[in-house]
């Protein structure tokens, strides 16, 4: 699903958040997908974490595991991540809907430089890194931003007026009209075919969940109501516009089964597909 966002002034955003806060923010797409940070660069510290395989791993599961609780929560939350450093996450919600998320973080709250060398450390030996370079820590140290719990909350209310002025001038927005434009094109196009979930999801290029969500969202019915619903639009329009016999129209619409197509027709439209035929063209 496509998402459109204004970059200039959300990069500008991004950049006054950590010119002055010092921490850097990250935009998200409604599927936890990275847009852009500001920095660009990523911290230090982390990116060392991440060229272990198994760090690499547990910074991804971090990061969907914030995306999900703060869509839940609809709140921003404040979490310590695998390798001890403090990020936030908050959603993006316009209209009830998540559209997308801010992550600020890869900060230390330790109180001392003891106790953010002995946190750096205790990161590198758990994923076997840098064990043989007694003073690696320092230069870790010195791209990893140490701020108080005072702090950390501010930072995160601060995100959070971020999020306010995003929604206000409209600098991300999901196109709902491009959205019911490719699913009707899909459907109309392939009428006769099975319309399986997994096949809409493949031609959007969305998940199962995300799919399910934009229907009820956007077409406010599940995905297989609304198939029904295209299908049964068409037949309309074939009764109306052409002499093709009801069982033909059955099956262009996709109704295999020609006695549930006319079960389905009178429930829906309160009169037989061929009362219907005669009252469209009288």
């Amino acid at each position: 699903m496509k998402l459109n966002y204004n970059e200039k002034e959300l990069h500008q955003l991004l950049q006054d958040f950590h010119d002055l806060t010092k921490l850097t923010l990250t935009l998200y797409d409604p599927e936890g997908e990275w847009i852009f940070s500001y920095p660009t660069k990523e911290n230090y510290f982390c990116n060392c974490i991440k060229t272990s395989p198994e760090g690499a791993a547990l910074c991804e599961a971090s990061d969907r595991a914030s995306f999900e609780a703060a869509k839940a929560s609809g709140e921003c939350v404040i979490y310590k991540c695998h390798a001890g450093l403090i990020e936030a996450t908050a959603p993006i919600v316009s209209d009830g809907f998540t559209i997308g998320y801010l992550m600020m973080g890869q900060v230390a709250n330790a109180a001392s430089p003891e106790q953010l060398q002995s946190l750096i450390e205790h990161a590198l030996h758990k994923y076997h890194l840098n064990e043989a370079e007694n003073d690696s820590w320092k230069q870790y140290a010195a791209a990893t931003p140490c701020i108080s719990d005072t702090q950390i909350h501010a930072a995160a209310r601060i995100m959070e007026a971020c999020i306010s002025s995003i929604l206000y001038k409209k600098l991300i927005s999901i196109e709902k009209q491009q959205f019911e434009q490719n699913i009707n094109t899909y459907i109309l196009n392939h009428l006769t075919e099975d319309l399986s979930v997994d096949r809409l999801c493949e031609h959007l290029h969305l998940s199962r969940r995300k799919l399910y969500e934009y229907s009820e969202e956007f077409l406010h019915c599940s995905i297989a109501k609304y198939i029904k619903k295209m299908r049964l639009q068409h037949a309309q329009t074939l009764l109306s516009e052409t002499n093709l016999p009801i069982s033909t129209i059955s099956e262009q619409c996709g109704f295999s089964d020609y006695n549930y197509f006319c079960r389905i027709f009178k429930q829906e439209n309160g009169m037989s597909a061929r009362s219907y035929r005669v009252a469209q063209q009288t």
